[in-house]
């Protein structure tokens, strides 16, 4: 105790304190990761190879030797099914009332007179195929391999032209069936949406006409298809100088996702509505008699009531056959039964 009193009394003597530092134990703190190490992209990177395309459609007026370059590119527009006897088909996302070969117009082409569609999946199913309607299915579209300016039926005369889709072979629509579609020649050249005839005074006018022989009625390159073309001229007051059918039929981008778009989608037509749930048919049309050798039918069956113009959509629950739409898978078939087609394929 003494010895350390020394000690103490020495160092002050000197003037050297010394005294112990307090230490504090901070917590670490860790800093952040690296970041990865960027990896350089190959040389023969593409920013373009980073997105799905798909081939555009083929042009006017080629075939195709496969039906398969329909199905994806019309599956955002409605949806495939199998109707027998002939496969897989296509049936459109459209409204109640619709109808072929309506929304849209007529232009002069080198393959003579050319339905262009306001739908984007026009290129194919107006140009490409037959139409037909169903029980439970609707208005659909069966798949054929020939590229022409439009697969109708036509009637010419008394001031107006007329035309109905063309059915599988077999199948015929009576002349009182919302398929056919009649103007007046002055207005044949305007969008027909805007100048058709009211679908209740349609049959008077197709049974005036006369139905379209020879050249005029004949799928072919020689630019005849349709109504003569002076007659027009000189109803319409215009002068119509044909262009290329490639320059008139520009098939519109489709979407590559499978999924149906939204009604207000601007991909799609505005005819075009979201599908309604298959309609119930209760009691509906009968079937046309035979057809006469221009390939249509004279007449309707009597008790038909065929006459009215298409309404508002119904509820997708609703009980009864819309008026424009037959009951029969056959669309007007001779008989009333099942049609007896050839495969739709040949053309």
């Amino acid at each position: 105790m003494r010895l350390r009193k020394l000690l103490v009394l020495s160092l002050a003597a000197t003037g050297c304190l010394y005294e112990r530092e307090a230490v504090r134990a901070d917590r670490p703190v860790d800093g952040p990761p690296p970041p990865p190490v960027a990896e350089a992209p190959p040389s023969s990177y593409d920013p373009q190879q980073a997105y799905q395309v798909d081939p555009p459609p083929p042009p006017a007026g080629a075939e195709v030797a496969s039906e398969a370059v329909f199905y994806e590119r019309l599956s955002p527009y409605g949806y495939w099914t199998f109707v027998a006897p002939y496969g897989r088909v296509w049936v459109p996302s459209v409204g109640y009332g619709w109808r072929p070969y309506y929304y849209g117009q007529w232009v002069l082409t080198d393959w003579g007179w050319t339905f262009v569609s306001d739908d984007p999946w026009g290129w194919a199913a107006y140009h490409y195929g037959r139409w037909n309607f169903g029980v439970g299915v609707g208005w659909y579209w069966v798949p054929g391999r020939v590229w022409g300016p439009a697969w109708v039926s036509w009637r010419y005369g008394a001031g107006y032209v007329t035309w109905c889709p063309l059915a599988p072979s077999g199948v015929v629509f009576g002349y009182r069936h919302p398929a056919w579609v009649a103007v007046s020649e002055q207005h044949f050249t305007r969008p027909i949406a805007t100048v058709a005839v009211p679908a209740q005074r349609t049959y008077g006018v197709v049974m005036q006409a006369q139905p379209l022989t020879g050249p005029h009625a004949t799928v072919g390159r020689g630019g005849s298809f349709g109504p003569p073309v002076a007659g027009v001229v000189r109803a319409t007051g215009q002068q119509i100088r044909p262009i290329a059918a490639a320059q008139a039929v520009r098939p519109r981008p489709t979407v590559t996702t499978g999924a149906n778009p939204s009604p207000g989608a601007s991909m799609r037509s505005p005819r075009a509505r979201v599908r309604p749930a298959p309609a119930r048919v209760g009691q509906g049309w009968r079937a046309g008699p035979p057809a006469e050798p221009g390939g249509v039918a004279p007449r309707s069956s009597p008790g038909g009531s065929m006459g009215s113009a298409p309404r508002a959509a119904p509820p997708a629950n609703a009980g009864s056959a819309p008026r424009s739409a037959p009951p029969s898978s056959g669309g007007g078939s001779r008989g009333g039964g099942a049609p007896h087609a050839t495969s739709p394929r040949t053309q």
